[in-house]
């Protein structure tokens, strides 16, 4: 695979991208999507700079509430690093794959969430129960084999249970989510982990019902084209 081109981007661009990592660590640890354990800081997010191959992610072991800027690591697609002094995550070569196959992905939030972490030990997949998850998600969520943590058969294994889905349940592991930037991934995850919850306290009222799969893609139709502002403007404009 060919390297992308270079960044033709502002030269601020970077810099500015590095402080929304750092936002959307403290927000993972605020939403209790990740909680640094003392000796143990699961998790980890990146970021694709636009038309380059430069991967911008958090390093390993960090507290993903307390990283600054120059904390973060710079790789290329195939995972070296080429700035930062930092190793970068254990999950770099997770992070690049899905970018390399994924051209629609340009960042990525990888957490240990409780809810989804009891999916993954369970080693089943998250239904699509709730508007949220069908909004946000459209589908159920599938499952990832297990592998061990920084190895190429997790990265393989990952990529594979994704597929074109834009969240993944890794066995025994969490939770991977994607979008086209920081604060889709992050809301990815979000909505996620709120179904994963709310299904684990269903269960405790009886059986869990699992909309349509039809409903579930009607669901997310409406929210892309017409929820919120979307069309508003132009019914509103043939009864002025």
């Amino acid at each position: 695979m060919k390297s992308a081109p270079a960044l033709k981007t502002k030269p601020n661009a970077e810099h500015e991208l590095r402080r929304e990592i750092c936002r959307a660590g403290g927000a993972m640890n605020e939403s209790g999507l990740c909680a640094f354990l003392g000796v143990y800081s699961p998790g980890n997010l990146s970021a694709r700079l636009p038309q380059s191959n430069r991967i911008i992610i958090s390093p390993s072991g960090f507290d993903k509430g307390s990283l600054r800027p120059q904390d973060l690591v710079v790789v290329d697609l195939s995972g070296h690093r080429i700035e930062g002094k930092n190793r970068p995550s254990v999950e770099t070569p997770m992070h690049c794959s899905i970018y390399r196959r994924r051209l629609d992905v340009n960042a990525i939030v990888h957490a240990h969430s409780p809810g989804c972490l009891a999916y993954g030990v369970a080693n089943q997949e998250i239904p699509a129960t709730t508007i949220e998850l069908a909004a946000v998600i459209g589908m159920r969520v599938p499952l990832a084999k297990y592998a061990t943590p920084g190895t190429k058969a997790l990265a393989d294994n990952t990529l594979e249970g994704l597929g074109d889905c834009d969240a993944v349940i890794m066995a025994n592991h969490g939770l991977t989510a994607v979008g086209k930037n920081l604060e889709e991934a992050f809301h990815n995850a979000l909505s996620v982990e709120f179904t994963a919850r709310i299904n684990i306290n269903a269960k405790t009222l009886g059986s869990i019902v699992e909309l349509p799969p039809q409903e579930v893609s009607k669901i997310r139709k409406y929210v892309l084209e017409e929820y919120g502002q979307k069309k508003r403007s132009n019914v509103l404009s043939r009864h002025s």
